[in-house]
């Protein structure tokens, strides 16, 4: 299980005990596929890839709608490196979350990042980052909050957190643009 998705389940358990007193609302189903355009992925990390693959975790215990779209590098398609991340391909990955309308429940995403990075759970301290409502940099992809959303955004090239970093809040910028209102 990846570590935006392990993270989002965190602040997923966070939020539930909040609405349990609600009536059971729910997120609207979203398609993270459709935040971004293979094109939009190729642009920002300059390289071609496949076309999104699309795997929803379908609704959470906080009645979160969650959708996870992943992108691999093209030329990659032939890398067999089963101790890295997708076998050692080269990729790009958005988990997105569409929380029941008007709780605030989104904020609880974030907020798990910044709490992992207190409590070194984390490799990196995530860093406050002007996106949405409230977003960090965690090393290792960005976190965001955006009104009935929240989605994790990380790009993975192998080749050092501080080059994808500026990939990944270009492609969070295009994202929030895109959340449906």
């Amino acid at each position: 299980m990846s570590m935006i998705l392990r993270l989002a389940l965190a602040g997923v358990l966070l939020g539930t005990a909040a609405q349990a007193a609600e009536p059971a609302k729910k997120g609207v189903e979203i398609d993270a596929c459709k935040l971004l355009s293979d094109k939009d992925v190729s642009a920002a990390i300059g390289l071609p890839v496949d076309p999104g693959v699309r795997s929803d975790a379908g609704y959470t215990e906080a009645n979160a709608y969650s959708s996870t779209c992943l992108w691999a590098v093209s030329a990659d398609k032939d890398v067999k490196k089963p101790n890295l991340p997708l076998g050692g391909k080269r990729f790009a990955i958005l988990n997105v979350q569409s929380w029941p309308p008007g709780n605030g429940a989104g904020k609880s995403f974030v907020r798990a990042f910044k709490a992992a990075g207190e409590q070194h759970l984390i490799k990196n301290k995530p860093e406050d980052v002007k996106i949405g409502d409230e977003a960090v940099w965690w090393g290792s992809g960005v976190a965001v909050y955006k009104g009935d959303y929240s989605f994790g955004m990380s790009v993975h090239l192998i080749d050092g957190p501080e080059r994808q970093r500026g990939m990944e809040e270009a492609l969070s910028r295009q994202i929030v643009t895109r959340l449906p209102k």
